[in-house]
């Protein structure tokens, strides 16, 4: 068709497909959840930055003149796993990311933690700059049961009531999300879902 680039973005509704648009809406309805809660954010598995950088548009739109953060954990090596076998698929770039954030002037909002998960999440725990910080809104995007048995309890510890975990996977294929977030998250704890989404498949307020 010939479409010029440009189009593609400032007109992107008239090319996305409502699966992928729902996809946005449920985050965007998440984010609303926790309107006037204390806390930051944390996008755990970002991949190429597309949940990463839209949490952090909706900060700069709905939260100008807070101190909320959104917090990006990935190794940016894809899923790559010896101990489990899985090939090689979802490598995000570290420095395109950060070349995203800085060209939207979005570094005060948006930062980057590149880190191995499994070995290195508890780390954090110790560090004097990033030991204080609390979740108010947590998205699990792994698909990777030895990140997840890591990820889901560390998270689940530093998230506020009042805040929420959305699972990306949680109730598909993908049984260790599932598995783990009944594992790990307090008996009785409800799952919620979006009636017009495909994914994220999920939700859990704390309180």
């Amino acid at each position: 068709m010939q479409i010029p680039v440009v189009d593609y973005i400032n007109h992107f509704p008239a090319f996305t497909g409502h699966v992928n648009l729902a996809r946005y809406l449920a985050l965007y309805e998440t984010f609303k959840m926790i309107e006037g809660v204390n806390g930051h954010y944390a996008d755990v598995g970002t991949w190429k930055g597309a949940s990463f950088l839209f949490v952090a548009k909706l900060i700069r739109l709905f939260e100008p003149y807070s101190m909320s953060q959104i917090h990006a954990f990935d190794w940016f090596q894809g899923m790559n796993n010896k101990q489990v076998g899985v090939s090689n698929d979802y490598i995000g770039s570290e420095e395109n990311l950060k070349a995203l954030v800085d060209a939207q002037g979005l570094s005060d909002v948006a930062v980057i933690h590149k880190l191995d998960l499994v070995n290195e999440l508890g780390c954090l725990a110790d560090d004097p700059v990033y030991a204080p910080i609390y979740y108010k809104y947590v998205f699990l995007d792994c698909g990777n049961r030895e990140v997840l048995e890591k990820a889901i309890p560390f998270f689940w510890g530093r998230l506020v009531n009042g805040g929420v975990m959305v699972f990306d996977h949680f109730g598909t294929d993908c049984k260790d999300e599932t598995d783990l977030a009944r594992e790990f998250l307090p008996k009785g704890t409800v799952v919620k879902t979006f009636p017009f989404a495909r994914q994220p498949t999920g939700y859990v307020l704390k309180n």
